[in-house]
């Protein structure tokens, strides 16, 4: 068996080769990271089985979004392709040397070492699909992430121009307000407007403050006013008009995904298809995970373990894990130990043993992960104990 270590970089790769006794069969090699670089890898590659008449495997660190293009060309090339964790390489390599040297040829040769000498290895499987339905979830987060920025800088500027306002709590929020405030930014031009305008971009039903009201309380604002805070609120207004508009198109999206693996994880109490598909999506292929503590440590939710001499003990979690997947995790467990009996049983008995709020919801969260993976191993629906 030939084996390939390739350290991954954003403008090109080093490429170190090993033969089955461990002997370098050749190091040194850099391609760049275009169909030129791949074409020639691939070249190479196809000499060297058949000089040595040997299959090859080939590893790689998982860094993201650098990594991807050489692992579906390698994928579409029949290559058998492994991934590592880069702290898994990191360990690894010290275990062979005290030296504290790194250069992208070492980082190569290491992870063809590791790659020759890991017995349990498993070839990395790109499912096109949940590889889509992952970069959806992540880019939904980020959206998610810049409207939250909006919503707040909404706020800001309504507590600087229309303070009065913020006396009716969540009204401020609500699509009507923010449709009446996009015409009319400031207390100045919604003193000015005319009554049943106001009262159209406010509902007709509306209970929560009139058009009347409304006008009263900005004829005696004390906000700043400002030409710029007008345009700044209208265009914060815009944006956050934009991103809802995404945050829905790419929703459905998902939703459309999720209809097509028809999983179980959404027949669990409380996780919607928009957390499910988190969870789905961050952990891959459930047949990679032999065991249930293999994916809580995937997920980084083990907790660390020190033993030395007659000295024993356990610090806290390691969190090296997935953090996407840790975080739909703990909310998913915060929402089970509502909807769900059993789990709600189980959050209590840990609430009565005097456990911190946060300790009882990671032992909840623990818990759902080991009823997650019996799940998805087994293609089950979920049912209540």
């Amino acid at each position: 068996m030939i084996y390939v270590g390739i350290d991954v970089a954003k403008q090109k790769h080093q490429v170190a080769i090993l033969d089955d006794e461990g002997e370098i069969y050749r190091d040194g090699l850099v391609i760049m990271n275009n169909r030129t670089g791949f074409q020639e890898l691939h070249e190479i590659l196809c000499h060297i089985r058949g000089e040595t008449k040997q299959d090859c495997q080939i590893a790689m660190e998982d860094t993201g979004h650098y990594s991807l293009p050489i692992l579906q060309f390698l994928k579409r090339n029949n290559y058998s392709t492994y991934c590592y964790n880069p702290i898994l390489i990191k360990e690894f390599s010290k275990v062979h040397t005290l030296r504290k040297t790194k250069t992208d040829k070492i980082d190569a040769l290491v992870i063809a070492k590791k790659l020759m000498t890991d017995f349990e290895k498993r070839e990395k499987n790109l499912n096109e699909t949940k590889m889509e339905l992952k970069e959806l979830t992540r880019h939904r987060r980020r959206l998610g992430k810049h409207q939250s920025f909006l919503k707040t800088q909404y706020t800001r500027i309504l507590e600087k121009s229309f303070p009065e306002l913020a006396t009716y709590g969540q009204v401020r929020h609500s699509a009507y307000m923010i449709k009446l405030l996009k015409k009319y930014p400031s207390p100045k031009k919604i003193a000015a407007a005319h009554q049943k305008t106001l009262s159209n971009l406010l509902g007709v039903n509306n209970s929560h403050v009139s058009a009347s009201k409304l006008q009263q309380l900005a004829k005696e604002s004390i906000g700043y006013y400002s030409e710029v805070t007008e345009l700044e609120l209208t265009q914060t207004i815009e944006q956050l008009n934009m991103y809802e508009k995404q945050i829905k198109k790419v929703d459905k999206r998902i939703q459309e995904i999720m209809d097509t693996f028809d999983s179980p994880i959404v027949t669990i109490p409380g996780i919607s298809y928009r957390l499910g598909s988190i969870i789905l999506a961050e952990i891959g292929d459930i047949h990679n995970f032999e065991t249930p503590s293999q994916l809580l440590a995937f997920a980084g939710m083990e907790p660390s373990i020190y033993e030395s001499g007659k000295s024993k003990g356990s610090g806290k979690m390691v969190k090296r894990g997935s953090p996407y997947l840790r975080w739909a995790m703990y909310h998913a467990a915060r929402l089970i130990a509502i909807y769900s009996p059993t789990f709600k049983t189980y959050y209590e008995k840990k609430m009565s043993e005097g456990k911190h709020y946060n300790v009882v919801i990671s032992h909840v969260a623990k818990k759902l992960m080991r009823v997650i993976f019996h799940l998805l191993r087994k293609g089950q629906a979920y049912k209540e104990a």
